[in-house]
C-alpha cells in the first residue's frame, strides 16, 4: 500500500512541476501577447491617421489579429488550469512527435 502512495506522490509532484512550468510559459506568453497587442494598437492608430480605405482595413485586420491572439491565450490558460494531466499528455505527444520527425530526417541524411 505504501508503494502505491509513494507512486501517487511522485506522479502528483511531477504533474505539479510540469503544470508550474506550463503556467510559467503561459505567463511569458502573456507578456509577449500583451507586447504584441500594444504594438498592434500603436500601428493601427498610425494607420488610422491615413485617409485611404487601405489603412482602415489594415487597422481592422491588426485589431482582429490581436483579439484572436488574446482569445487563444486565455483559452489555453483555462485548459491548463482545468486539465493539467491532459496538457502534460499533449506536450509529451508534441515533443515525441518532434523527436521522431527529427530522428527520421536525420536518418535520411546519413
Amino acid at each position: 500500500m505504501s508503494r502505491n502512495r509513494e507512486f501517487a506522490r511522485q506522479v502528483e509532484s511531477a504533474v505539479d512541476g510540469v503544470s508550474g512550468r506550463v503556467r510559467h510559459y503561459a505567463d511569458e506568453a502573456t507578456g509577449t501577447a500583451s507586447n504584441l497587442y500594444e504594438r498592434t494598437r500603436r500601428i493601427s492608430n498610425k494607420l488610422a491617421k491615413k485617409t485611404n480605405g487601405n489603412g482602415q482595413r489594415a487597422r481592422y485586420l491588426a485589431e482582429d489579429f490581436a483579439d484572436e491572439a488574446t482569445y487563444q491565450y486565455r483559452r489555453l490558460r483555462k485548459q491548463v488550469r482545468r486539465h493539467p494531466a491532459t496538457t502534460i499528455g499533449i506536450v509529451a505527444a508534441a515533443l515525441g512527435t518532434f523527436l521522431l520527425i527529427r530522428h527520421a530526417l536525420r536518418s535520411n541524411d546519413d
